[in-house]
């Protein structure tokens, strides 16, 4: 128990609390020191993400349906053919006549017809809807159907039912089951049912089962067969068993056949729009990236504004303390060697030369400049030199750009595009920050947590070690002042009582 003042009338929480003030200092220091490291850590995050977001765009840039951008035009017979050109494909002319289209296989039960085509009575199941029940068209005991293809080596699809399943759940039991490869439509009008291959093309359907061949009455020697689609590509005849396939890096979709003395021209050309395009946006990311980097180490730093303890929180309003910490937080990372290195390097890059073809490129050749001094690398764009450069041999202007020199995986070499350099770069700047303070090299997550075993997060630790250590110390001067100021107390309250009864006594 603390006994505060009874006897000498003094404030000794106030006291103590002075006296605490003054033992306090190198304790607020500890703190401010180690709240200055996270704050320089939180700073090495927002530099880290940035430049795990600039990779993730180099790549995807870097593909050739970016940079090295096709386009497919179709003329003559427009409405027979639709292309798409991918990046494997190569500036060339296509000559296709379409002389059919593929169809896929089917089969659809008994139609009760007679050879001759007249009817044959009503078929037994029509009118029931596929709510109802299996039993209301079979009575076997089979419950299990089969479905393949009967190619040699393939295993047909087993389907199996219950009696409490209806006609709707085993169709969608055909249709979920990915072996089957057919689409099973059921029709309670006419109580048909029928079943299509899902892929085009000369491919049977094989059917075995009761419910099959029983309650749903297929006939399998009335099977419809499909057929591959045939078409004359630059003079050749060639058969495709889908209407979508592939020929020199060319999606090509098949919707009609050709009419008689025509041809659909396929001309694959470079996309210059795209590309321009894909170019300006890389413009665009380098140079927000840079400037991150620039504002990061160049941030004017405040000596003088040091963290606030919680004390002086406790006297300030919320939008003092929120200006005393902008002072406080900025230039955490001025002049920081890392992100000073990462700048030059990217720089250098930027203006290196790049051999391509036994020749050396760079970037003033397809319009970009790096402006002036005050501009700190900023990239500049001249989009009609660009055009201009990407007319004239766009597969350069791809090799500047897109090149992978695969010999070397860590430094990029002259054989290098632009945008493996930069890649490279940022690697090396992530696992700088990743040792030195523990930031991810993939995470664009600000919240992201740090790495444990890093240089500063070793020395945050070893800060609350002794924080830790200063507060026990700190607790057991605070116990003593009190146990000092309380044996006082007692005393004087002692003298008092002995006062009191003196006076008492001689009265």
């Amino acid at each position: 128990m603390r006994i505060s003042g009874l006897s000498s009338g003094m404030d000794i929480d106030a006291m103590v609390k002075q006296l605490m003030t003054a033992a306090k200092v190198p304790l607020d220091k500890l703190n401010q020191q180690k709240q200055l490291l996270e704050w320089k850590r939180e700073g090495y995050r927002t530099v880290s993400t940035t430049l795990v977001s600039f990779n993730e765009k180099l790549s995807t840039l870097n593909k050739d349906e970016a940079i090295n951008s096709k386009k497919a035009t179709v003329t003559g017979a427009t409405g027979a053919v639709t292309a798409k050109a991918t990046g494997a494909a190569t500036n060339s002319v296509l000559n296709i006549s379409v002389t059919s289209l593929a169809t896929a296989t089917s089969i659809a039960s008994n139609d009760y017809k007679a050879a001759d085509g007249t009817s044959t009575g009503t078929p037994k199941n029509a009118g029931i809807a596929s709510s109802q029940p299996i039993s209301s068209i079979y009575s076997g005991t089979e419950t299990s159907i089969t479905i393949g293809t009967g190619i040699a080596g393939e295993t047909p699809a087993t389907i199996t039912f219950s009696a409490s399943d209806t006609i709707e759940s085993v169709i969608n039991k055909i249709n979920s089951n990915k072996d089957a490869g057919v689409t099973a439509v059921y029709d309670s009008t006419t109580g048909r049912m029928s079943l299509t291959r899902k892929e085009t093309g000369d491919k049977d359907i094989v059917l075995t089962g009761a419910l099959l061949e029983e309650g749903f009455e297929f006939n399998t020697s009335k099977v419809t067969q499909g057929q591959d689609a045939s078409v004359v590509i630059n003079g050749i005849t060639t058969t495709q068993s889908s209407n979508r396939f592939t020929i020199n890096g060319v999606e090509i979709s098949l919707t009609g056949t050709t009419p008689t003395g025509q041809t659909s021209q396929i001309e694959v050309s470079q996309d210059i729009d795209k590309m321009v395009e894909s170019i300006k946006s890389f413009v665009e990311t380098y140079n927000a990236t840079i400037a991150t980097l620039n504002q990061k180490t160049s941030e004017e730093r405040f000596r003088t504004y040091l963290p606030l303890s919680a004390e002086q929180k406790a006297d300030m309003k919320e939008n003092e303390i929120t200006l005393w910490e902008n002072k406080a937080k900025s230039g955490m990372l001025k002049g920081d060697s890392i992100i000073d290195k990462a700048l030059v390097d990217l720089r250098t890059a930027m203006i290196g030369d790049v051999m391509v073809n036994g020749k050396k490129m760079n970037i003033t050749q397809i319009g970009l400049t790096t402006g002036n001094y005050s501009e700190k690398g900023k990239l500049i764009l001249d989009e009609t030199k660009l055009r201009a450069a990407l007319e004239s041999n766009a597969e350069d202007v791809y090799a500047l750009l897109g090149q992978t020199d695969t010999s070397n995986k860590t430094d990029y070499t002259s054989s290098d595009g632009l945008f493996n350099r930069l890649r490279k770069i940022d690697n090396v700047a992530l696992s700088s920050m990743y040792d030195k303070a523990g930031t991810s090299r993939i995470s664009t997550d600000l919240t992201t947590s740090f790495l444990v075993t890093s240089q500063m997060g070793d020395q945050l630790r070893a800060f609350e070690t002794r924080i830790a250590d200063m507060n026990r110390r700190l607790t057991m001067k605070e116990t003593q002042y009190y146990k000092q100021f309380t044996a006082m107390e007692t005393a004087m309250n002692k003298y008092n009582s002995t006062s009191s009864s003196l006076t008492s006594m001689l009265s």
